[in-house]
């Protein structure tokens, strides 16, 4: 999606277009983490951000790129200016270095990581910034549970639902969870057959045979 527009949708939502512009501009003795967390604030629409996430994006920007600092003050100094509710008319007047700055800031809020991770690649520029704080859990809260997070606390399941007639428990299953399960004490060599394929040779498992049954004639 090109940035630009990606920024309009951003800004554009009814929680952010609610929250008045003019109060989060920057002030002119802000601190670096200061004015960072007015334009996070500005840029996602929520008041209250916590300044640990925001000194922790601010190093992490400033790692990520040397000249973060100068973007901001130059994206602030233009936000300033404009004194302007329109937040699509806000995004229009801006140049594409500070969009791009914008979304530089704006994303981490959302997602919890600067960066770009990667699935094939072992190092990565990704980095964290916070999990349970990000932002794109939250139109969903009420329904859904972030992902690896159980929601109820330890052993929620050991509580039947409500509405839901469940059968007679064992008596000690809240103690369930407390017992971690013994380590194997040896790992098995996998098959040969089932190898070739997790290693892409073969497709199938009658293709690993024939692969094997050919080897062995050999």
């Amino acid at each position: 999606m090109e940035r630009r527009h990606f920024l309009k949708l951003m800004m554009a939502t009814p929680v952010i277009v609610a929250i008045p512009m003019q109060p989060l501009l920057a002030a002119p003795t802000d601190s670096s983490a200061a004015l960072l967390l007015r334009a996070s604030e500005l840029l996602t629409g929520r008041r209250g951000l916590d300044i640990g996430i925001t000194e922790r994006l601010w190093t992490l920007l400033c790692q990520q790129d040397s000249t973060f600092p100068a973007q901001l003050a130059s994206l602030m100094a233009r936000l300033n200016a404009l004194h302007s509710e329109d937040r699509e008319q806000i995004v229009a007047q801006l140049s594409d270095d500070e969009v791009k700055t914008a979304l530089m800031i704006i994303s981490p809020w959302y997602l919890g990581y600067t960066g770009h991770p990667s699935t094939t690649k072992a190092v990565d520029d990704a980095h964290f910034v916070t999990f349970l704080s990000a932002l794109m859990y939250e139109p969903t809260k009420d329904h859904t549970i972030r992902p690896t997070y159980a929601r109820a606390g330890g052993d929620y399941w050991a509580e039947v639902p409500p509405g839901v007639t469940a059968p007679t428990m064992p008596a000690e299953i809240r103690a369930w969870g407390d017992r971690s399960p013994l380590a194997a004490s040896t790992i098995k060599e996998p098959e040969a057959p089932w190898l070739l394929m997790i290693q892409g040779k073969a497709k199938t498992l009658v293709e690993a045979e024939a692969l094997l049954a050919q080897h062995n004639n050999t």
